[in-house]
């Protein structure tokens, strides 16, 4: 490993825009089943023989279907909170870096007395 630590926050911000659609994506497969579901609902009937049979079936069958969709919403949105999270992890860190070598080098520049750290300009202390 090369003990180097590189992010590229912008091209992952690009990444978490394109990640947003994702969970309304998934809320969006709910609502065009149950839309779709509604033309279908009366056809295995509600008091015959037939529709005692299969109407249990059918009524599980759309639950498992919504409530698929449900999971698929929560993850996808995890997901991108957990993502969100990660860049907020990176920039804080890299943010950090940056402060504390600013600091060291205006704590070192002010021993030699120049701001860079260097009294000569030699690059040697």
């Amino acid at each position: 490993m090369s003990g180097v630590y590189e992010a590229d926050t912008a091209g992952l911000r690009r990444s978490i825009d394109g990640m947003k659609r994702l969970p309304e994506m998934a809320k969006g497969l709910e609502e065009k089943f149950r839309r779709q579901e509604n033309d279908y609902t009366e056809w295995p009937g509600w008091t015959d023989d037939f529709a005692l049979e299969v109407r249990p079936r059918y009524d599980d069958n759309n639950r498992s279907c919504t409530e698929f969709s449900t999971a698929l919403f929560t993850a996808l949105d995890g997901l991108v909170s957990a993502t969100l999270a990660n860049l907020d992890n990176i920039e804080g860190t890299r943010a950090d870096g940056t402060d504390m070598i600013s600091e060291h080098a205006r704590r070192t520049g002010s021993v030699f007395g120049d701001g860079e750290g260097d009294a000569d300009g030699s690059g040697r202390h």
